[in-house]
């Protein structure tokens, strides 16, 4: 066999191995190499439409491609609707701004700037793609008048041809994702909401058995369950604009979580409320407790049970209705002077049970697709997941926006630079999108690096560009550049570089109707959204954003213990889901600032569970209020120590709290001795009240003690 034979033969038996070898590498990039694909057939589709159709700039169509793209379709298909109605509203803003100001250049981009200042607040106060609209009707403004400030009279022209290319970029984007390969979020959608029902009945079972020990785990294991209703909410909203059946059962959505959150919020204040009467030494009605919750527990550690989520239904039903007996029989066994905190313990099982039963058979409904959900309480029939926001924020948002963008348009108007206005509209778009991120600076500081790097990944495509005699000529030099730059974008910790680079390239090649590079339009290009990306980061520097302050901290924390106030005033429809909904963000809001098992963290943990609890006992007695025939007595002591909670939680005093604690004694002292069940239960409502108030280990005692000490000081101080 000669040598070549042999090498050839050698090289044969390599070729498997290597082939082998290349298909382990590349495992788990099929979907990361499709989603490229459909980038790129979105983007070069889209040039090409643009030129077809003569468009002045095809390059900003395509830009537009680069700014909705993700790898879900529900996202794009969000990104892409809020963008096509951010752009039609800042357009008709520029025409209105120029329109009223023609010939006054300062006027024009002092609206301009007020304009981007109150979108960048709107940004921040609007939660996901409807954020994306408020930044994209602000520095659309920006992209519209710059270009035609010294020609107010093209203004509809300029206002005409940014939304055409913009719409044309949204519509192929939307089109293309949703035909080739589309990701759909139904899947993900079912994964979150499975992975909420298996945490919470996980947290059920271990608190129940005793497994789940330590401040530490409880308070990680609760986190994990707002992070979950939360998470789902956001995936809920955005999975609207991408299936049909998901949209059609939107409503069904939204009451799940709000069972789910409902059913947590009962656990959480069962679970607080047991610990409450081990702390006493109540070992008799702890063990009372337990015994109503056993079989709960047995049931819970059956996998087999919690797999099948309609049979489940069925058990909690079951045991719901067995209850009753149950109570009965642990009431007989203990002593007079017990029944009655056993009977508000009872209570508080019972809800649980009801909510539990409730969240689980909306997820049996769904699963088996059996009609439409109902609330099963007045309480969740106005379903509505509200956010929380922080106006401060978004005041700083607002005049960070305004005045930076009107000093450098001065500036710019001022001077004799050609592309300023480039550099106003690319700081602008930057510090609207990242005032609305939880941590702007690291955003900001991201985008800078991708902007930096843009005009070098850009230069090879930018000289293979002289080569380009037609678009195909064109795709083809731009391709390899193309390809790199997407890939880096699709890696975790290069997302936002990536798409500041993605974006940069595109600018940098200015791709316009013809095929003629210029060399001063790809340096003055560069240069310029270079330098306003420097500015939108020393703007971030010198007026920093609140994300971890303490000030921002502590207003968060007052915020969320003003929930209590909104429980006892705010009008009662739709009031539960509102404060369930609110003061879980709130809590996530804190958490995300605070170090994990720190003392600041432990202090959170158990305002939220002071918060929850009192939230709910006031809610219940409105509701009492609302739907029970009262003794006028009664109904004015309850209103009474109603008021006086939402002053104690709101402003925590020694003097507030000793108000509050006679007035339960107070309503108490009217339901002394038999009563029928429909006071039997509020007697039980307000005995909830009533420990909790009184339970000196708290952070509310602890809190009104620190505030009473400092009181003593400062008289002490003043009488010297």
């Amino acid at each position: 066999m000669s040598a070549a034979q042999v090498e050839s033969t050698q090289v044969a038996l390599k070729a498997p191995g290597a082939l082998q070898a290349f298909r382990q590498a590349m495992a788990g990039e099929a979907s990361t190499w499709a989603y490229i694909g459909k980038v790129l057939v979105a983007l070069y589709l889209t040039g090409w439409i643009a030129m077809r159709l003569g468009m002045s700039s095809p390059g900003t169509a395509m830009i537009t491609v680069l700014v909705v793209m993700n790898r879900n379709t529900g996202l794009v298909l969000a990104k892409a609707f809020y963008r096509g109605l951010g752009t039609v509203v800042g357009c008709a803003m520029a025409v209105l701004i120029v329109s009223l100001f023609p010939q006054s250049p300062v006027l024009l981009v002092t609206a301009m700037a007020l304009w981007g200042g109150f979108c960048a607040g709107g940004s921040v106060w609007s939660r996901g793609m409807a954020s994306y609209g408020f930044v994209l009707s602000g520095y659309t403004v920006a992209m519209i008048v710059f270009p035609v400030i010294n020609h107010p009279a093209n203004i509809v022209n300029s206002a005409l041809e940014r939304t055409g290319e913009v719409l044309l970029g949204m519509a192929v984007t939307s089109v293309v994702f949703d035909v080739l390969w589309p990701n759909r979020m139904r899947a993900g959608l079912r994964a979150t909401d499975d992975g909420n029902l298996k945490d919470f009945l996980d947290f059920v079972a271990g608190a129940i058995s005793g497994r789940l020990q330590g401040f530490e785990v409880i308070e990680k294991t609760q986190t994990r369950v707002v992070q979950g209703a939360i998470s789902f909410e956001d995936m809920r909203a955005t999975a609207f604009f991408d299936d049909p059946i998901l949209r059609s059962r939107n409503g069904q959505l939204k009451l799940i979580n709000q069972h789910f959150m409902a059913a947590a919020s009962r656990f959480q204040a069962l679970h607080h409320h047991i610990d409450r009467l081990r702390r006493r030494q109540q070992d008799a009605l702890v063990l009372a407790v337990r015994a109503l919750l056993k079989p709960l527990s047995v049931m819970l550690d059956d996998n087999a049970l919690r797999a099948d989520v309609p049979a489940l239904a069925q058990q909690l039903r079951h045991w719901n209705m067995q209850l009753d007996g149950g109570i009965a029989r642990q009431r007989q066994q203990l002593p007079q002077t017990l029944q009655d905190s056993f009977d508000a313990s009872a209570l508080m099982v019972r809800r649980f049970g009801d909510e539990l039963h409730a969240y689980v058979q909306a997820k049996a409904h769904m699963e088996t697709g059996k009609g439409q959900l109902r609330a099963r309480a007045p309480r969740l029939s106005r379903v509505r997941f509200t956010r929380a926001n922080d106006w401060y924020a978004i005041a700083l948002a607002m005049v960070r926006c305004f005045t930076v963008m009107l000093v450098l348009s001065l500036l710019w108007l001022c001077s004799s630079w050609n592309q300023g206005g480039l550099a106003v509209f690319g700081m602008a778009a930057l510090v609207a999108m990242s005032s609305a991120a939880p941590d702007p600076s690291w955003v900001v500081r991201r985008a800078v690096i991708g902007h930096t790097v843009a005009p070098f990944f850009a230069l090879p495509g930018f000289i293979a560009l002289a080569l380009a005699v037609d678009y195909p000529t064109l795709m083809l030099v731009t391709l390899p550049t193309m390809i790199a730059s997407l890939y880096i974008s699709t890696r975790p910790r290069f997302v936002v570089t990536g798409l500041a680079m993605n974006v940069g390239i595109l600018v940098s090649w200015n791709i316009g109707p013809q095929f003629h590079p210029s060399a001063q339009a790809y340096l003055d290009n560069s240069l310029t959204l270079i330098v306003g990306a420097f500015i939108a980061m020393g703007v971030f520097m010198l007026v920093p954003g609140l994300p971890g302050s303490r000030q921002r901290q502590r207003r968060l924390l007052e915020r969320l213990r003003a929930q209590v106030q909104l429980a006892v005033s705010a009008p009662l429809p739709g009031l539960l889901p509102k404060f369930e909904s609110v003061s879980r963000e709130l809590f996530q809001q804190v958490a995300s600032r605070t170090a994990p098992g720190s003392r600041a963290s432990r202090e959170l943990f158990e305002w939220a569970l002071m918060v929850h609890e009192a939230g709910h006992s006031a809610i219940d007695l409105r509701h009492d209020l609302a739907e029970q025939s009262l003794p006028l007595t009664l109904r004015r002591q309850i209103e009474q120590a109603l008021t006086l909670l939402g002053q104690l939680y709101r402003t925590p005093r020694a003097q507030t709290l000793r108000a509050a604690k006679d007035s339960v004694r107070a309503a108490l002292a009217e339901l002394s001795g038999p009563q029928p069940q429909a006071l039997r239960r509020v007697r039980e409502h307000l005995f909830l009240l009533q420990m909790t108030l009184e339970d000196s280990a708290t952070v509310l005692a602890a809190y009104v003690k620190r505030s009473r000490r400092y009181q003593r000081l400062k008289e002490a101080s003043h009488a010297v």
